[in-house]
């Protein structure tokens, strides 16, 4: 009788040691959690919403602010290489005729560098005008824009109403 409750008392310690190990691993595991999270989100940058769109000119001359003015723009950044990119290239160009019918004018940049093939062109041709560049364009620095992909929706008057990495988030507050 005396093993029995000898066993059952060090089983008792060893089940508070498990339990006492478990909530700490789980603790730390949120803890790392939550600085990858933290790591990982892009940092709020840009230009602020309601900020009016900047002057610039396309590099190959094709788009520029002033011909923008009087009716909503949304501007896409991609690059090649990029791996969200296709798929938010796929959304654009399925939306197109949605976009198109709500009178939003869309115009998506395309960073194709030395190397690397340009497999989202005639995706993104579908949604509108596609202007293509070998580097990061002046436009990306003029909007502040920082990785692709990425959305900037300007209304009308020329102001930002919307930004994001998501094509859904951006195309959702209309």
């Amino acid at each position: 009788m005396l093993f029995l409750s000898t066993a059952v008392a060090i089983l008792a310690a060893l089940v508070l040691a498990d339990l006492a190990l478990s909530a700490a691993v789980i603790r730390r595991l949120r803890e790392t959690e939550t600085k990858l999270i933290e790591m990982t989100s892009p940092p709020a940058s840009g230009l602020p919403l309601g900020a009016t769109m900047p002057e610039f000119v396309s590099p190959d001359g094709q788009v520029a602010s002033a011909d923008l003015a009087g009716s909503p723009t949304l501007i896409g950044f991609f690059s090649a290489g990029c791996r969200h990119c296709p798929a938010q290239a796929e959304k654009l160009a399925d939306r197109a005729e949605e976009t198109a019918n709500n009178g939003v004018r869309v115009i998506s940049f395309l960073t194709v560098a030395e190397g690397l093939t340009d497999e989202l062109g005639p995706t993104l041709r579908k949604a509108g005008v596609l202007v293509m560049d070998d580097s990061p364009s002046a436009v990306m620095a003029a909007l502040q824009v920082q990785g692709t992909p990425s959305f900037v929706l300007f209304g009308a008057d020329g102001r930002l109403a919307a930004r994001s990495h998501d094509l859904s988030e951006v195309l959702g507050s209309r």
